[in-house]
């Protein structure tokens, strides 16, 4: 059996991998119509995770990447933590990697990296109901129900989780 590690400190291979499980199918990821921009983002991420402007928790199975929570603090409010994706390869189906990458990041964005977070938020399409459903079981509530990006592709929710300190 393979060994888990999750990391939020990532070499520039290891950043490479990270942008790889996010081009690569995965689990809970309704269709590429659903975000028409991807290949863009991804190149944009890809620099700024190696920048520091934006995190990625990211699960190993042995040496290879398998998922990843890629967050930021939420561009011109510091109480806010933005969960920008949440990703976790086929290869780690029913580990409950998607749980334990999503709490990782929330505790270290909160104790290291955005010691001011308040909120955290995070969107999905409102046809991901499996994401909706996750979220929910991580003490996540519907905030808001848009069209987040204007890009004809759906109407997106908005989610999020009060922090008590």
């Amino acid at each position: 059996m393979k060994e888990f590690r999750f990391n939020n400190e990532h070499t520039s291979a290891e950043v490479a991998d990270i942008i790889d499980v996010l081009r690569q199918p995965r689990l809970w990821i309704p269709t590429g119509k659903d975000y028409p921009n991807h290949k863009n983002w991804l190149d944009k991420t890809e620099a700024q995770i190696a920048s520091g402007s934006k995190k990625a928790m990211a699960a190993y199975m042995g040496k290879d990447a398998v998922g990843t929570v890629i967050y930021q603090e939420l561009v011109g409010d510091i109480k806010t933590l933005e969960i920008k994706n949440i990703s976790v390869s086929d290869d780690a189906r029913g580990r409950y990697v998607r749980s334990f990458l999503l709490r990782n990041a929330e505790v270290e964005a909160i104790q290291n990296d955005f010691p001011n977070i308040e909120e955290i938020v995070v969107d999905t399409k409102l046809s991901n109901a499996q994401m909706i459903a996750f979220l929910e079981s991580q003490d996540y509530s519907v905030k808001e129900i848009t069209d987040l990006y204007g890009l004809g592709a759906g109407l997106d929710v908005v989610m999020s989780k009060l922090l008590t300190k």
